[in-house]
């Protein structure tokens, strides 16, 4: 965008080219319609007319999930959305329950869904979904079955402005695409970092996570009139596997098996079941009662998990963004990548709002700031946990500190959590419960800081069954001076511009959940 970006008065700037449409660029596309005369999206694949996985997203057969802040703000860009989704067949959640197996596979719990009014589908489902809005946008074009090969750059390599592409699986003619915008929304394989390295620009260091993630997924067909005592569950992995299991459209369900640290999921179907018996046996019958295999399980695996930081380079071009995978990607286990794109959108959408109506120079760096602030929680709450795993390494200037201390706080809450609530629910505060805020947590709108602080350890640690776990936590504390809090302070980072805008909707779901 053009550090003199026209105010209300005066035209759009004429065409931005979001490079992939995923469910990144879709979202990316949909912010910038509002802003630009015309969008074209420039995709790889073919888009097919029904919903079904693309070649070009791999992952899309897996089993995906769009957290509470990433539907909220999808309902806010597509007003309507999840009505859409249940017209096209997708589950209904509303007055359903939930199953949280204990990584031990031998406990659980069972809890109503505290969505509300919700819906589960494929990825494939979600992705047709939003596309067919987008499309209807005015102003918005696709481009597909094309590869993009290359960065268009102005002489003094201080603006980008255009792309070179080819027709997909050619190799010799090349049309160049000129543009105000170029947004990078291409995911996992993004070329970016060539592309620029191609211009003679030095990156700055990536944080990296060596996680070694596996995951293997198998999709069963019920009969129309089954009943389901669950339309979802989830075992954490921790030192054996973990799955998740969840109703979809058609009367289908799909079950991921995950690991991490390189041991890998089966994709052999004896095997498949075997493993799954063993990780969640007790509870098995229950979730798949009259199912069918409609295949063989499918894997997946992916050896690092990438945060690029673009926005310390003071010679980022003008005239370029990234967003999605192809600026930071995470372990899908934790389903956090599809919200994740969706506040980058918000936030995108927040930045060209304020940049249309108070020019200032450096425009795209600053909304890769602001993008990296917004992600914070993300990539350290999924960071967290992958490095508590045997195996799994970190590299980069900012190493995660406390790793250990942390994943016990968490084991401690998960673990004494539970029993607390039974008091809290008998005197009718269902939104204090800490079952909730680790839901809200995990779901993006609340801060790790609400979850993890001195006053609930101290709540925690007051239950009698948890004498081990607090000599545990006494020595883990002998390396720390200071008192709780501080140590806290010290290896929690600030998120405190990660949630601008949610602290009322916060405070506003406590009271409808306890009503």
């Amino acid at each position: 965008m053009q550090d003199g970006t026209t105010t209300g008065t005066q035209e759009k700037p004429r065409q931005a080219v979001v490079i992939g449409a995923g469910i990144a660029g879709l979202l990316a596309t949909r912010v910038l319609a509002e802003y630009y005369e015309q969008v074209l999206v420039v995709e790889r694949d073919a888009l097919p007319v029904a919903p079904q996985p693309r070649a070009g997203t791999p992952q899309s057969h897996h089993l995906h999930r769009v957290l509470p802040r990433g539907k909220m703000i999808l309902e806010r860009l597509f007003p309507g959305f999840l009505d859409g989704l249940l017209e096209h067949g997708a589950f209904s959640l509303e007055h359903t329950k939930s199953l949280l197996i204990a990584k031990d596979g031998r406990t659980a719990l069972s809890a109503p869904n505290a969505t509300g009014k919700d819906a589960s589908c494929s990825r494939a489902l979600l992705e047709w979904e939003i596309r067919q809005r987008v499309q209807a946008l005015a102003g918005v074009r696709f481009l597909s079955h094309q590869d993009v090969i290359g960065l268009v750059a102005s002489s003094d390599r201080k603006r980008i402005a255009g792309i070179c592409v080819r027709e997909h699986g050619q190799l010799a003619e090349r049309t160049t695409i000129a543009a105000d915008l170029i947004v990078d929304a291409s995911g996992r394989s993004s070329k970016l970092t060539h592309w620029l390295q191609e211009l003679g620009f030095h990156l700055p260091e990536d944080e990296q996570v060596h996680s070694a993630i596996g995951y293997s997924t198998r999709y069963y067909q019920f009969p129309a009139d089954a009943h389901h005592e669950w339309s979802n569950a989830l075992k954490p992995f921790s030192q054996s596997d973990g799955v998740a299991f969840s109703l979809l459209e058609d009367h289908t369900c799909a079950v991921i098996i995950g690991n991490i640290g390189g041991h890998y999921p089966p994709t052999d179907a004896a095997a498949f079941e075997q493993r799954l018996t063993v990780a969640i046996g007790s509870y098995l019958p229950s979730l798949l009662q009259d199912a069918q295999p409609l295949d063989d399980p499918r894997g997946y695996r992916i050896p690092v998990c990438v945060r690029h930081h673009f926005e310390q380079m003071e010679d980022w071009p003008n005239g370029l963004l990234v967003m999605g995978d192809a600026f930071c990607n995470f372990d899908p286990i934790y389903g956090q990548g599809m919200s994740v794109a969706a506040i980058e959108a918000e936030t995108l959408a927040r930045c060209l709002h304020e940049q249309q109506s108070y020019p200032q120079p450096g425009f795209e760096r600053h909304v890769l700031q602001r993008m990296q602030e917004a992600i914070a929680p993300a990539w350290w709450l999924s960071s967290v946990s992958d490095l508590n795993a045997p195996g799994v390494t970190y590299t980069g200037s900012s190493p995660l500190r406390g790793v250990r201390l942390i994943q016990l706080y968490l084991d401690l809450y998960l673990k004494y959590g539970p029993v607390h609530d039974r008091e809290l629910i008998q005197k009718g505060m269902q939104g204090q419960t800490h079952m909730l805020k680790n839901f809200l947590m995990n779901g993006l709108l609340i801060s790790p800081r609400e979850v993890i602080n001195a006053r609930v350890l101290a709540t925690l640690l007051a239950v009698e069954e948890a004498s081990a776990e607090r000599q545990l936590l006494a020595e883990l504390l002998q390396g720390y001076p200071q008192r709780f809090e501080a140590i806290l302070d010290e290896i929690i980072p600030d998120f405190s511009r990660s949630f601008e805008g949610l602290q009322a909707f916060a405070q506003e779901e406590e009271v409808s959940v306890s009503q």
